[in-house]
């Protein structure tokens, strides 16, 4: 008799066991299906992404979705590199000025450009948001902010070692710069800074 109590019981607890790990499942199942609704009703509204390079101007690329625009902008004001010194004799060295202001320029962007921002920002998790700590001693790091349709504001900051959602999205936003501009001109030292930082070597 003490051995069927004891199997009874030794059940109990086994069937108990089971359906306690089965219902934790199914609510960690019902959490990440809630999150993934979620995250695809929500739609983006607006995009601010910086980019912060050493010893460069800091730019700024705001994307209006539901107007298509985008606005790229410096931060602060531009400072223009200072003249060498004049010679002991009092005449002047040729200046040649190799800091060049980066003008502000708004563009249409076109549905394609927006379908694949969108799709890049869905895949963004929490961790995506939250920069890579590493020892950098030079290169260029990135921040942005998301707005959603349901008013959700997200933040994020990039360094120099990234997330693969966090590569596609620095890559995207630099293929939508280097597309043709107003006064390109103008920004060829900001295409300077594309080229390098889309290196291989920094991806």
């Amino acid at each position: 008799m003490k051995k069927i109590y004891f199997l009874l019981i030794s059940l109990t607890i086994i069937v108990s066991g089971f359906i306690f790990y089965d219902l934790q499942l199914n609510h960690q199942s019902t959490i990440v299906s809630e999150a993934n609704d979620k995250k695809k009703t929500q739609i983006p509204e607006l995009l601010i992404f910086q980019f912060q390079p050493s010893l460069k101007e800091n730019t700024e690329v705001i994307i209006n979705f539901e107007k298509k625009h985008l606005i790229f902008r410096t931060i602060y004001p531009f400072l223009p590199e200072p003249p060498p010194p004049p010679r002991k004799d009092g005449t002047n060295e040729p200046f040649i000025e190799t800091n060049k202001h980066l003008r502000s320029y708004s563009l249409k962007l076109q549905d394609e450009d927006l379908n694949d921002l969108k799709m890049i920002i869905r895949k963004i998790s929490k961790k995506d948001l939250e920069r890579i700590e590493g020892k950098y001693i030079d290169g260029t790091s990135y921040n942005f902010s998301i707005l959603f349709s349901n008013k959700n504001l997200e933040n994020g900051f990039i360094a120099q070692e990234k997330t693969k959602n966090q590569k596609e999205l620095v890559l995207e936003i630099l293929n939508i710069l280097e597309k043709p501009i107003p006064s390109k001109k103008t920004n060829l030292s900001f295409l300077t800074i594309i080229k390098t930082i889309k290196k291989p070597s920094r991806f």
